[in-house]
């Protein structure tokens, strides 16, 4: 394995981080850690219920520490969509990483995620879900090192993107 700093995927839930992290895994040969996963695991709970039981904040600051305790260096993290909104989570990934935006566009989010129960912040009106699209687009931009658009590309087409722009940096 090749040390390498760590490649922060960050986006809109429904963007693709954790099938492009797995991708990215297996084309670089490093570890993969989802922070959603890993806060699941942590407190025995799905996001689901820790947004019931606990609510948004809660949740937040178990990100929060998940992001604190990855390793700095290989390892290609696949992050939940709202990680940018607190600034100490921003700077960790810019000190310790690349941070790659994975663009989609909202209608391309909508139809993949129409169905998905799974996530709090999209079970609610379409005009909810927009507003909170269009609050987090300019934060994924600014503090991205590079954006990849994700639309109409396969998953394993994105993870390929993403190592083109490494290996060339």
């Amino acid at each position: 394995m090749i040390k390498m700093k760590n490649i922060y995927l960050i986006g809109f839930m429904g963007s693709g981080k954790s099938s492009v992290g797995k991708s990215l895994c297996i084309l670089l040969d490093c570890d993969y850690v989802d922070t959603d996963t890993v806060v699941e695991e942590k407190n025995n709970k799905t996001i689901v219920d820790i947004f019931a039981s606990e609510g948004e904040n809660a949740f937040r600051i178990y990100e929060s520490k998940v992001l604190r305790e990855v390793p700095f260096e290989n390892c290609v993290v696949s992050t939940g969509g709202g990680i940018i909104e607190n600034e100490k989570n921003v700077e960790q990934m810019k000190n310790t990483g690349i941070i790659v935006y994975l663009e989609t566009s909202f209608s391309k989010i909508d139809e993949r995620l129409k169905m998905d129960l799974s996530r709090p912040l999209w079970n609610q009106n379409k005009q909810k879900k927009k507003e909170l699209f269009e609050k987090r687009i300019d934060l994924y931009r600014s503090c991205a090192n590079v954006t990849v658009k994700t639309d109409d590309k396969s998953y394993h087409d994105v993870a390929a993107e993403v190592v083109s722009y490494i290996v060339g940096e």
